[in-house]
């Protein structure tokens, strides 16, 4: 018995059953989704890999759908996240999809062993272009969602950054200690390779300070904003502070929070989206 065919089989069968909008098929080598275009048929298969070879080798067909996944997630439904919100962008998924998935270990050479059935919500959809379309802010969620699952010895550090308007910011913030960004102004967010330096730096009192182009333009920094702001009760100086900032500048944060490792992004005073780093899921959106 070949598990790759008798879990396609299974997920063609699901599809057909549920009326679903496409199936999704994580793939290192392309087996999968070559066994899905076959059997699938009258049904979108969109493809999902990490592997630049296969994401080259199944782009080139004049129909192919595939999703390039730069980061190996681990967990299951952080896979469907991430395809779910990079189709979006790509105009692969629209809101109210019925999406059936086929998931797996990251790395491993077709080691899909997961069927499950994702619906798509206007509001993940809309939160999706926010995140996808800046790879700045792209990259702040995929590193404040590590914070807030991986953290320290497996707890969540909790932790901000201001993104944009950095004069203003600047202004209206002053430095707690020694800026260890001072004269390395280049250090970019988006590149994966500053992350262990960004994380060794989380543990400071205050926020990353990051310009547009997400170049760390100081850490440690204390948020001075006197703007009065409504965010739910409960809540820390730290969500207080960044909702104040960013109602005052033109600026938008992220915060880590350091009980739960919930990650909120902020902009205009108010939360636009909370994310649960464990499921990597959207919980709540407001745009």
């Amino acid at each position: 018995m070949d598990v790759q065919e008798e879990i396609v089989s299974a997920a063609v069968d699901l599809a057909n059953k549920v009326e679903a909008d496409s199936i999704l098929a994580l793939t290192e080598t392309g087996k999968t989704y070559n066994l899905l275009k076959n059997q699938a048929e009258g049904l979108d298969v969109i493809a999902l890999t990490p592997n630049d070879e296969t994401y080259e080798e199944l782009s080139e067909g004049s129909d192919a759908k595939v999703i390039h996944f730069s980061i190996r997630d681990p967990t299951r439904m952080g896979q469907i996240r991430h395809a779910v919100w990079r189709g979006l962008s790509n105009g692969f998924f629209s809101p109210g999809d019925l999406v059936v998935c086929l998931t797996g270990e990251m790395g491993a050479s077709e080691s899909t062993d997961t069927l499950s059935v994702y619906l798509i919500s206007e509001t993940e959809s809309t939160l999706a272009g926010v995140i996808e379309s800046d790879p700045v802010m792209n990259a702040l969620v995929e590193i404040a969602t590590e914070l807030g699952w991986e953290g320290r010895e497996g707890e969540p550090i909790g932790t901000a950054f201001i993104i944009g308007d950095v004069e203003k910011v600047m202004n209206q913030s002053h430095q707690l200690g020694l800026n260890p960004f001072k004269g390395y102004e280049g250090t970019k967010i988006t590149d994966r390779k500053n992350w262990e330096l960004i994380k060794r730096y989380a543990f400071l009192d205050g926020a990353f300070i990051l310009d547009g182009s997400g170049n760390i333009v100081a850490a440690g920094r204390y948020l001075d904003a006197d703007v009065k702001v409504d965010i739910p009760s409960g809540l820390g100086t730290r969500h207080i502070a960044v909702a104040a900032i960013t109602a005052a500048t033109h600026a938008r944060g992220v915060t880590v929070s350091g009980t739960d490792g919930v990650i909120r992004i902020f902009s205009d005073g108010e939360i636009l989206g909370r994310i649960d780093p464990r499921s990597r899921m959207l919980k709540e959106v407001s745009i």
